[in-house]
């Protein structure tokens, strides 16, 4: 009996500490050539954002919900579409007031960005907003998370365009808003 428990117990310790190095380490390179800023200098600055450009949240230690990091992208002028976090559905937000959470941030900015392909992203941005938030494989178009609504609708976009865009920048099961710091396509803005 007690070397059942134990067997039980140590799969336990294992699992979880899988799970601990799983997030810790997952999240966390970021390609040389991006540099966080604060939200707080951005904020004074969310004026020169374009629809389109996706702000990634970085990861804070001390609160396991950030561990991922966070991502959302400009919708309409000076407005956030965003899948906020577990029970919550997307919601659109004002700029200025997504950004008050003292983190850092990286913005990025899709470089073949053009009218026509804002058009088509537009209609899809509304298309994937009514979806139900759930943590799921990025295949699966009936659940939202943060980067994975990004994610989709930058891919459906580009489809209707005619060519292939994949922001995920590791090509895993899940996209997570790290891996989209790793896109080539992408390019960081300095405000």
């Amino acid at each position: 009996m007690e070397h059942s428990f134990f067997s039980n117990r140590y799969k336990h310790i294992i699992i979880i500490f899988s799970i601990t190095i799983l997030l810790l380490t997952s999240c966390n390179s970021i390609p040389k050539e991006r540099r966080w800023e604060s939200t707080t200098r951005i904020r004074h600055r969310h004026e020169q954002l374009k629809v389109g450009d996706i702000i990634i949240k970085n990861k804070v230690l001390k609160r396991p919900l950030t561990w991922f990091g966070h991502s959302a992208m400009l919708v309409k002028v000076d407005t956030i579409g965003d899948y906020p976090k577990f029970l919550q559905p997307y919601y659109e937000i004002d700029t200025y007031s997504w950004l008050y959470e003292d983190r850092d941030v990286i913005i990025l900015r899709y470089k073949k960005f053009d009218e026509k392909f804002k058009k088509v992203f537009l209609k899809n941005a509304k298309k994937y907003s009514g979806n139900k938030y759930s943590i799921s494989s990025k295949n699966n178009t009936n659940t939202f998370y943060c980067s994975k609504y990004i994610w989709k609708v930058y891919l459906e976009t580009a489809k209707e365009l005619g060519y292939d865009l994949d922001l995920d920048g590791d090509k895993g099961f899940m996209v997570l808003p790290y891996d989209i710091l790793k896109s080539k396509d992408l390019e960081q803005i300095f405000l």
